[in-house]
């Protein structure tokens, strides 16, 4: 199973003015998007790895 980016709740500039909506886009559409990517090379290829939740990963970093 490929992880994927989820989609926000709200706008980008739903937080402003304390976080600006240029900074949420970066942060979700590059930040949150390569934290993605880089689970899903981890896992890529390793079965028992792909078939397991964010939780399960996270409980157990030593099998990844």
């Amino acid at each position: 199973m490929a992880y994927e980016l989820p989609k926000l709740p709200y706008a980008y500039d739903a937080l402003e003015p304390h976080i600006d909506a240029k900074t949420m886009e970066i942060h979700h559409t590059k930040h949150h998007q390569a934290y993605i990517d880089n689970v899903n090379k981890a896992i890529k290829g390793k079965a028992d790895l792909e078939k397991k939740s964010v939780e399960d990963l996270i409980s157990d970093l030593n099998s990844v």
